[in-house]
């Protein structure tokens, strides 16, 4: 376990890509403890309708990395209708990008991937279940990745492959009526030392009494 208080693990539990010990090994146990952390999170009604599948067979991750990457060329391609990419504006959008680009070339070589799935299809639903449904799951990934930083782990939120989510869910057997999530990278850090990143200062997001 790393030496940290709440506030500074918080503060610098990162999107992990670049550095990604893709050579170490993570063993089961490990990933377990994680998990049984992350299903204390808060979840709708406490139903716990969710699965959380964990992939650690080279074979299949080496398939999973051919339909992510597929799913990012899938988004990619819309960007020349929509303008580009929103996010490039934003302070240090360069080094995301060639983070992003370095887990692709790189995700077949992961120890291990999370896909958690929660019950229910949400193309239908009304705002009530949707928010409640996603709120219901949200909470206890962050919770796992939280977990994994603690233990010098670390992880990122890709949903890249959710354009061809249909491919994953054949592969890992997920019924119809499941929901994924994303798709979440498992390995040790190199290295532990991370830092807050650029965020909004809190007077430009903080209404009081108001959205103003």
């Amino acid at each position: 376990m790393l030496d940290l208080d709440a506030d500074a693990l918080l503060t610098t539990t990162r999107a992990v890509r670049k550095r990604l010990d893709f050579d170490r090994p993570v063993p089961r146990e490990v990933i377990e403890e994680c998990l049984a952390i992350a299903l204390q999170a808060p979840n709708g009604g406490n139903m716990n309708n969710w699965r959380w599948i964990v992939v650690d067979d080279p074979s299949v991750i080496a398939k999973i990395s051919e339909i992510y990457n597929g799913g990012l060329d899938d988004y990619i391609s819309t960007m020349a209708d929509s303008g580009g990419y929103p996010g490039s504006v934003v302070p240090g959008a360069d080094r995301i990008d060639g983070s992003v680009g370095h887990l692709r070339e790189n995700f077949h070589r992961l120890p291990a991937v999370l896909v958690p799935v929660f019950a229910g299809r949400m193309e239908e639903a009304n705002l009530f279940y949707q928010a409640s449904s996603w709120g219901s799951i949200i909470q206890s990934v962050w919770s796992f990745m939280l977990a994994l930083r603690a233990r010098g782990l670390g992880s990122a939120w890709t949903t890249g492959h959710l354009w061809r989510e249909k491919a994953l869910a054949e592969l890992l057997e997920i019924p119809d009526y499941y929901t994924q999530v994303g798709l979440f990278p498992i390995a040790y850090t190199l290295g532990t030392d991370f830092k807050p990143a650029y965020r909004k200062d809190p007077s430009e997001v903080i209404g009081w009494n108001g959205f103003a």
